[in-house]
């Protein structure tokens, strides 16, 4: 949002030395575009204070309890009250120091999204508190007049990503080995993250100048079945390391979550698709020389 000519203000749930490895390095990066606010949790008095010191014109609320979300045993209504808590004050605040709408960020996991039809469940405890996070944000924006916005989140991918599944295809092919790939039938879309991030930027800006921007906002990129974004990703590895990488696609059994999920506005920028390759296949690379691919 910063090259869009925004000035951006990040508080952050944590303490500076609370974020390390991958999220310390995304966070030292965060400094160089933004004024960041450590120890500053969404909702609470401090955050409350901040609005006051520095009014906005936009809230954008990307902060989520995602601790074991992929488990089923994740508690998706303490999830709500982490995201939510504290919501109706803090946007009755930044309504009244000027702003004029929120961004919240969803997922393809929440109920009726991800191609899912109207009136379906969320994928599972995670997408149901994202659900619920949603709608109550919705409606405290509404009762604050606050123009309300959704950016549905699919699967980005890119430098600086969390240890998942790229991760483990990179640190098996150049570990030498051939990774297998467990639900190659999942249909998934999977979006260079400097898209994402172009067309999060792009919707905030509309949100602020447009008011009749749509409220939900669905950016897709690569949408396929695992097992061929895989080789995807195999292809353009080979073809820039020199090296040819293999797969091993595994007969999938268990589907415990749904087959498809998946958003459907295309944001792949033509032009920076190959450059983005070349920077996702070189960061891998240099995590691989200095040993912190493991």
């Amino acid at each position: 949002m910063a090259k869009r000519g925004l000035r951006v203000v990040a508080p952050l749930r944590g303490a500076k030395d609370s974020y390390a490895g991958v999220r310390g390095r995304r966070v030292e990066r965060l400094q160089t575009v933004a004024q960041v606010v450590f120890d500053c949790p969404f909702g609470e008095s401090r955050f409350l204070d901040l609005i006051e010191a520095e009014p906005c014109d936009i809230l954008a609320h990307h902060a989520a309890d995602v601790e074991s979300y992929t488990q089923w045993d994740f508690d998706p209504l303490r999830a709500v009250q982490r995201n939510a808590g504290g919501a109706h004050a803090t946007l009755a605040k930044a309504a009244e120091h000027g702003a004029k709408a929120v961004v919240i960020t969803g997922t393809v996991f929440e109920a009726a999204a991800g191609g899912a039809g109207p009136g379906s469940l969320a994928a599972n405890p995670y997408g149901l508190s994202k659900t619920l996070t949603s709608e109550a944000m919705r409606h405290f924006a509404a009762w604050a007049g606050l123009r309300f916005g959704r950016f549905v989140v699919a699967n980005p991918f890119g430098p600086f990503e969390e240890q998942r599944f790229c991760w483990y295809l990179f640190k098996t092919w150049l570990s030498g080995n051939v990774p297998v790939v467990s639900t190659p039938d999942y249909v998934r879309d999977n979006v260079p993250v400097s898209m994402m991030a172009a067309a999060y930027a792009d919707y905030v800006v509309a949100m602020l100048e447009e008011p009749t921007t749509p409220s939900v906002r669905r950016p897709s990129g690569f949408v396929m079945s695992q097992g061929a974004f895989a080789q995807t990703v195999a292809q353009e590895a080979s073809k820039r390391l020199g090296r040819e990488f293999q797969l091993e696609l595994a007969r999938q059994v268990k589907f415990s979550e749904p087959h498809l999920r998946v958003n459907d506005e295309n944001c792949l920028q033509n032009d920076e698709i190959s450059k983005f390759w070349d920077r996702y296949v070189e960061y891998y690379s240099a995590l691989w020389q200095s040993g912190d691919l493991n």
